[in-house]
């Protein structure tokens, strides 16, 4: 029964997002124009898709850099 209500939530969520998404880019295209009611309607889903992967590179990232950091300290150090 709960995993029911948790889909019947995220297909709910999942409808109200599409539509608010369709909606403000309605409103959007009859404010500013097409092109801009383009970009920012596919900016939320571009976002979405793009986000996690670029997260995940700039923490490598930032790893590798405080790695290097860490190994050229060690070996002024040391040597």
């Amino acid at each position: 029964m709960h995993h029911q209500n948790r889909d019947r939530d995220q297909a709910l969520a999942a409808v109200l997002a599409a539509l608010l998404l369709v909606g403000g880019t309605l409103i959007v295209r009859e404010l500013l124009g097409l092109w801009p009611a383009v970009a920012a309607g596919m900016a939320p889903a571009l976002a979405l898709y793009l986000g996690p992967p670029a997260a995940r590179r700039i923490a490598v990232a930032v790893e590798i850099r405080r790695f290097r950091r860490r190994l050229a300290h060690h070996d002024r150090a040391a040597g």
